[in-house]
């Protein structure tokens, strides 16, 4: 507990160390973060610092602190190879929600017949469309782990070269090659706002490097159940459905990831309540 002190000097009220959410790049997580930290702030009076980093750092800061939370842990295989170094060191708190996918995908007006899964990338006529490049997001991002595996997996490696970059610069250079109807193929994940915005397929992956579907959970500090017990037991009734991520994601391309934060807290008090263990039961 920290001190809040007035002019005199003397210690008049203990204000609550702060609970340091992680967040990295990913859509979702950034909006789910802000949606965490009004609710605690709001609920529990304890302050929230939102931290932004890298996958990495997110799960061994996690593992380290006292009072910390990841909420975009994509699992089991997105993220699977962070979790097995900590897994023993943090606390799952469960499934915030199901239904997650990567993979790489190419605007629909490519055609399918030319370009219908990763395998049709050796084809020499696709490789010179695509200019040899995937466009990636973050190196730490654990969806360029497995597409680095995919491209080996499929023996791309001496034709492509995955393009590292921030999640707005890939989204970026595919609105740029699709204002200009260009061939690109790009690292993505489902939920994203791109999907709204932009008409695109994912590629095929039949040797199913990239993955199945996966559920996004919230990983704690160990020590969060017992210095905010109330916040630990609100975490883990956390849940949303997918369609709710998707709207804030879109609100959030259009407005700002707070404002969408905002807009789902004032739009769903019911959901509140049943986080808080304040809903009716009548």
């Amino acid at each position: 507990m920290r001190s809040r002190r007035w002019g005199g000097g003397t210690a008049v009220a203990a204000e609550p160390d702060p609970i340091r959410i992680y967040v990295d790049e990913y859509a979702e997580g950034q909006v789910m973060s802000h949606v965490a930290r009004h609710v605690i702030e709001s609920e529990y009076d304890i302050p929230v610092e939102l931290k932004m980093v890298a996958v990495g750092p997110a799960f061994l800061g996690v593992a380290n602190d006292e009072r910390s939370l990841f909420l975009v842990a994509w699992l089991p295989r997105t993220h699977g190879a962070y979790m097995d170094r900590v897994g023993d060191k943090v606390d799952n708190l469960g499934e915030l929600f199901d239904g997650a996918r990567l993979g790489w995908a190419v605007p629909s007006y490519v055609p399918e017949e030319q370009l219908a899964s990763i395998s049709d990338m050796k084809k020499p006529a696709v490789v010179d469309k695509l200019g040899g490049r995937i466009q990636g997001i973050s190196a730490g991002a654990g969806l360029m782990q497995v597409s680095r595996e995919t491209i080996d997996g499929y023996g791309l490696d001496d034709d492509y070269r995955l393009i590292t970059a921030s999640s707005a610069a890939m989204t970026a250079a595919l609105k740029r090659a699709i204002d200009n109807k260009e061939w690109i193929a790009v690292t993505a994940w489902s939920p994203h706002w791109m999907w709204e915005r932009f008409d695109l397929r994912y590629l095929d992956d039949p040797e199913g490097l990239l993955g199945a579907r996966e559920h996004v959970d919230a990983i704690a500090s160990p020590g969060l159940a017992e210095s905010a017990p109330e916040v630990h037991a609100m975490l883990k009734r956390m849940h949303y459905t997918l369609e709710q991520i998707n709207t804030m994601l879109v609100n959030a391309e259009q407005t700002s990831y707070e404002e969408a934060a905002q807009t789902f807290i004032d739009e769903h008090p019911q959901v509140i309540a049943q986080w808080t263990g304040k809903a009716s039961t009548q």
